[in-house]
């Protein structure tokens, strides 16, 4: 039996981070890569891995060292969760990856509560509007998002941080005081 995906991208896979998200998550990780941009338009930093590129097969270390990811967010999401933590491992110091906040899939038992190299999750209130490069604005995205961070330190013990974060109304910095890393 065929398996829906776990969300759906209507077939556009180049939505933006709202600049009002990735800006006060950029001043406080001092990203130096975006992973998953489709053209200099959709990039929210340069450098960015682009689909030509395939960032799935490359080393990102090799591109930049404290990485911004926000993938697709239908079929193939455990696999960019995957990349995202073996990045640590292959070199990268920090990798935050934008997501669905889709707690009760295979990917996140996987990949967030039992992974020792995500250290660490946001919450982000409210559903996130994205940016398209056309300047087209989207409705609110149909499910919550958040913040995964990956780092190449193993987590002992227990599950990720969890922090809630209002991006209208709170600053990011303050959702990070209690576990500032790299």
């Amino acid at each position: 039996m065929r398996q829906a995906p776990t969300t759906r991208t209507l077939g556009k896979d180049d939505w933006m981070t709202p600049a009002v998200i990735f800006d006060q998550v950029h001043e406080i990780c001092a990203f130096d890569l975006d992973a998953c941009a489709t053209d200099l338009d959709a990039a929210r930093i340069d450098p960015f891995i682009d689909p030509r590129t395939d960032a799935l097969r490359v080393r990102w270390s090799d591109y930049g060292r404290r990485v911004w990811c926000n993938p697709p967010y239908g079929r193939g999401i455990d696999k960019w969760l995957e990349k995202a933590s073996k990045a640590c491992i292959e070199g990268c110091d920090l990798v935050v990856a934008m997501i669905n906040a889709n707690t009760d899939t295979r990917y996140w038992r996987t990949w967030v509560a039992d992974n020792p190299y995500c250290f660490a999750v946001v919450f982000i209130q409210p559903r996130v509007k994205f940016d398209r490069p056309d300047g087209k604005k989207s409705h609110h995205a149909p499910k919550g998002s958040a913040l995964v961070f990956f780092t190449p330190a193993k987590r002992t013990g227990g599950a990720p941080v969890h922090r809630y974060w209002n991006y209208v109304t709170e600053s990011f910095s303050w959702a990070m005081e209690d576990f500032r890393h790299g």
